[in-house]
């Protein structure tokens, strides 16, 4: 490792590292370094290739953003900007990223002091600050210049792939998993059909391209020791283009419940409107207003929307083998997938109060920002 954290521009003395996090895709550790006035932290990550094929596109596309991100909180004036967005460290070469004899793939990072993270929201506050970091991510980027950002998965969130991945998981079933399986299969055909539908119904297929994090949850926000103020969103990764579902989606998926993405107690999960209102007013602070009245009108089925294409992925992979999530226990992606899919269901069920919680935090955001 000390090694590794030689490649970087990392001033001081190596002095200790250590398995950082509890991300599913990349290694990540946390190094410190001294030298005699003071001692500095930082994030080291070993890129997963498996997963991110193109890591010299990806790294392209992190440096891009967060130099914009600087760029845009330093014109706005805000208070501790170097807290609000993260901070590459370069190779000693100058380079995002450096390549080491075994054609890994390592980044490095500052590490934000003072900050805090979450692997489930535990009041409304939080979810309406992790919420609102994302919604300002997404404005700041609205104006990032061309040339595009790089496709770092293609079809990240096309939900008739997704599916068609999960059908062929079942036709070809590798581990011999699927009979075991027969009612979350059952549930998951319900569903897709249910909302296509629904979708269709919204013309959720024209809405605006933008650029958005495609994987807004609470645990890649960073948030405030003290005050819990959301301060800078984090894996930027999946950074690229698409819709607002998907962002929107994903932090109703992971923020309005407190129980954990693999609970498996489901008939004890409820949706939680003090944390629907949390989300909604949170990501509508800066978003309202750069939002059309079709992108509105989807908003209350993206919960649901982003719930079902995660219990699809998950089990797709309990059926493949545990090839892409990270597991810590047996069937650990059959009970995600089962407590997505009940996510579904609780998130479909309180389709109308959800909306009406949007509604109204569309009125407050709009009327404020109103010429």
């Amino acid at each position: 490792m000390e090694e590794t954290a030689a490649q970087f521009e990392i001033p001081g003395r190596f002095a200790a590292a250590s398995s950082y996090g509890s991300g599913h895709i990349h290694d990540t550790y946390l190094l410190r370094f001294e030298d005699s006035a003071q001692s500095a932290r930082y994030i080291l990550q070993r890129i997963n290739t498996q997963v991110f094929r193109d890591p010299a596109a990806l790294m392209d596309n992190v440096s891009r953003v967060c130099a914009h991100l600087r760029q845009s909180l330093e014109r706005e004036r805000v208070r501790d900007p170097e807290r609000r967005h993260l901070r590459l460290v370069k190779t000693k070469e100058d380079r995002t990223h450096w390549v080491d004899s075994n054609a890994g793939h390592w980044r490095c990072f500052h590490f934000q002091e003072g900050t805090r993270s979450f692997d489930q929201v535990e009041t409304e506050h939080q979810a309406h600050e992790t919420a609102r970091a994302f919604g300002s991510f997404a404005a700041r980027l609205a104006d990032l210049e061309a040339p595009p950002l790089h496709v770092t998965i293609p079809d990240f969130h096309d939900l008739e792939l997704r599916y068609a991945a999960l059908e062929a998981a079942i036709r070809s079933d590798p581990q011999r998993r699927a009979k075991s399986v027969a009612a979350e299969i059952d549930q998951s055909a319900n569903w897709h059909e249910k909302l296509a539908s629904a979708l269709r119904a919204e013309g959720a297929e024209d809405l605006p391209i933008r650029i958005v994090h495609n994987d807004c949850k609470i645990n890649n926000v960073l948030l405030d020791a003290e005050t819990g103020e959301g301060l800078c969103a984090i894996d930027l990764d999946t950074v690229m283009a698409g819709s607002v579902l998907a962002d929107f989606g994903e932090l109703m998926r992971t923020s309005s419940s407190r129980s954990a993405e693999d609970e498996a107690g489901v008939a004890e999960m409820a949706i939680e409107l003090d944390l629907v209102r949390g989300v909604a007013r949170g990501y509508l602070t800066d978003m309202a207003a750069r939002l059309t009245p079709q992108e509105c009108n989807a908003l209350p089925l993206a919960g649901s929307l982003m719930a079902f294409e995660n219990a699809v992925r998950f089990l797709t992979d309990h059926l493949s083998g545990d090839v892409y999530f990270r597991i810590q226990r047996e069937a650990q992606n059959l009970d995600r997938a089962r407590a997505q899919l009940r996510r579904v269901e609780l998130l479909d069920a309180e389709r109308d109060a959800i909306r009406k919680i949007i509604e109204s935090a569309l009125l407050e955001f709009q009327t404020a920002n109103a010429p």
